[in-house]
């Protein structure tokens, strides 16, 4: 099969720029990893395009993989193929927890035990014909405090399936039952299910404050920006700001994006007037206050002066954007002084995040995506580069790549 890979780097930081497009061997299913995945569609995540870039920080975390290549991509979509002996009565619980809307497949289960289920002979069969599959990509202990605590995503040994092991950027793909996530045919879309775990970011940042009727502030029109736009817009927040750097010549209109997703004001902060526009408005509409909440999502620190002058005394800064290098910042006005309470956010709170994140989809939120036009490229594995290089001058902002055509 035709994988996407990254050699691992050996002298780190230093690391080459690209990907390498070759033939791998499909894998087995094992006790360990033991439902193999046939993927349909895999999204470009900026982690990704942070690899392909070669950065310092992936460099130094992928420095410690055991394999010299490792296969990317941890967006996917896709169908069940084969389920190791071991694992198949743990995927049967997880369809018998799930409500199902189709009544054939209600009937299908009815009255069965999970192990009743997993004995069928057409079981495998009645899972690849009948549902899409997703996975949390972040593999985790469930033994640390933090698994014990309900805050798998932030375990201390925490493997990121396509950075420190094969994902899915290639045809075939297995991981571990405890992970998937099912979704009937018909359910979602499978284009949006090849990037939830994107959205599954978003949902996280606007699970962390109480959003309902606040001012929110969002640094970077992306995909993360502009789908935690659409979601704090769903969940009941107030007045939405949202900042871009957009070049003069940009073919991509994002703050227009932004605007049809839920944004109340958008503003270019690349031009002078566009910062003082922000500050303006933000001051009217505020009563010179400042906004309640702050959704960093840009990673880059010029963005930091602008959500430090434009919170609000004792409000709330998000922070998921992963900005390079180190910050000087002044701890004492900048923050305490001003009684501020300031997150990290990282992946997705498992599994809470996820069953959100799909009633979101089931309300509205899949219908605010389709319309949107977020998704500006859907193609073959194989023109991998056309889409990595659309992201990084700005010409795109979700990227799908479709193994097999």
């Amino acid at each position: 099969m035709k994988a996407l890979v990254k050699k691992r780097p050996t002298n780190p930081p230093a690391w080459y720029v690209g990907l390498d497009y070759i033939d791998k061997p499909e894998p087995s299913v094992t006790p360990e990893r033991p439902v193999k995945v046939q993927i349909i569609s895999t999204g470009i995540c900026g982690t990704d395009v942070g690899i392909y870039q070669g950065k310092d920080s992936l460099a130094q975390s992928m420095a410690k993989n055991k394999d010299e290549e490792t296969i990317l991509g941890h967006e996917f979509c896709g169908r069940i193929s084969e389920i190791h002996d071991s694992a198949k009565t743990e995927v049967a619980s997880l369809l018998l927890r799930k409500k199902l809307l189709n009544k054939k497949l209600a009937d299908y289960v009815e009255g069965k035990t999970a192990k009743q289920l997993a004995s069928g002979a057409d079981f495998v069969e009645f899972l690849n014909k009948n549902f899409y599959v997703s996975a949390e990509m972040h593999f985790t202990c469930l033994e640390c405090l933090q698994c014990r605590t309900g805050h798998q995503h932030v375990c201390k040994k925490t493997i990121g399936k396509g950075i420190h092991e094969d994902g899915a950027y290639t045809d075939f793909m297995v991981v571990p039952a405890n992970r998937l996530v099912l979704f009937e045919v018909g359910e979602v879309p499978p284009e949006i299910i090849s990037f939830m775990d994107a959205i599954g970011n978003g949902v996280h940042t606007c699970q962390s404050a109480d959003l309902v009727g606040r001012t929110i502030l969002i640094t970077g029109a992306g995909l993360q920006g502009l789908m935690s736009c659409a979601i704090a817009k769903q969940l009941g927040a107030g007045k939405i700001f949202i900042t871009d750097v957009i070049p003069d010549k940009a073919s991509l209109d994002k703050l227009g994006i932004a605007k049809k997703i839920g944004a109340d004001f958008t503003f270019n902060v690349g031009k002078p007037e566009g910062l003082a526009a922000l500050r303006e408005t933000i001051a009217k509409e505020t009563d010179n206050t400042g906004v309640d909440i702050v959704f960093e999502m840009a990673g880059h620190y010029s963005a930091y002066n602008v959500i430090f002058d434009s919170v609000r005394m004792g409000g709330t800064i998000l922070m998921l954007g992963l900005p390079a290098g180190k910050l000087e910042l002044d701890f004492s006005n900048q923050v305490i002084f001003k009684g501020l309470t300031i997150k990290g956010i990282y992946g997705r709170r498992v599994f809470d995040t996820w069953d959100l994140m799909r009633y979101l989809l089931a309300n509205g939120l899949t219908e605010t995506i389709l319309r949107s036009g977020v998704i500006t490229h859907q193609l073959p594995l194989a023109e991998y580069d056309q889409g990595f290089q659309a992201l990084i001058n700005g010409q795109a902002i979700k990227v799908l790549l479709k193994p097999g055509i």
